[in-house]
Formats: C-alpha cells, sequence, structure tokens
C-alpha cells in the first residue's frame, strides 16, 4: 500500500519535471509503469488473499472482480480527461497545476507515513 503513496509522489514530481531539475533527465515513463504496476498487482493479489473465496467458482468470480476494477479505473480515467481538458483551457491552469501537483505530492508523502507506520505498530 505505500508504494501507492510512492507512485503518487513519482507522478507529481514527474509532472513538475523535478526529475529533470534534480537529477538532469526524466526517468523512462514505460519502466516506471511496469514497476510500479508490477507492485500495485502484488499489493491486490495479498488484499485478495485476505478475503474469504471459495473454490467453487474462484476463476469467474477473480475474472470478474479483475473486470470491475478495470471498468472502475477507465469510469474514473474517463471522468478526469475531461475534468483536465476542461482546466487546460483555463488561463489559471499553469499556476493552479503547480499547486495542485504539490498537494498531490505532500499527500503521497503522507499516505506512504500512514502506510508505514502502520506496518511498524500492528502487533
Amino acid at each position: 500500500d505505500a508504494i501507492i503513496g510512492l507512485s503518487v509522489v513519482y507522478k507529481a514530481l514527474d509532472n513538475l519535471d523535478g526529475f529533470k531539475t534534480l537529477f538532469g533527465r526524466a526517468p523512462n515513463p514505460k519502466a516506471a509503469v511496469l514497476i510500479f504496476g508490477f507492485f500495485h498487482g502484488f499489493g491486490l493479489a495479498t488484499k485478495l488473499q485476505d478475503l474469504t473465496l471459495s473454490a467453487d467458482g474462484l476463476v469467474p468470480n477473480l475474472i470478474s472482480f479483475n473486470i470491475g476494477v478495470e471498468l472502475g479505473q477507465f469510469t474514473a480515467l474517463g471522468a478526469i480527461l475531461l475534468a483536465m481538458n476542461l482546466w487546460r483551457s483555463t488561463s489559471s491552469f499553469r499556476r493552479s497545476a503547480i499547486a495542485a501537483n504539490a498537494a498531490l505530492m505532500c499527500a503521497g508523502f503522507v499516505l506512504v507515513g500512514f502506510q508505514l507506520t502502520g506496518y511498524f505498530t500492528q502487533a
């Protein structure tokens, strides 16, 4: 779960060209998507192991769950793309985008902190 927070921090820093500023070049976005996707997938698989699923109909249930997750992501992405296109047409977009990415980066660090604190304080 902490990886989700790190991926938010990564993307916010990338949106602000922070990698180019700090390191002189940006990371390969395909590699970043692969790495974060790999860890997100393992995190989801771990959460699924915590659920009580009967062996009867396990494969159809997992496929249905995955399709539901993907449909939810496509729906959310569509809404975000629509909102972003409307926002980009405003004169204050650049200034607002910097503040929004800075806020996202802070939120990502907070999420990482909450997740790591939970790892160390669970009995």
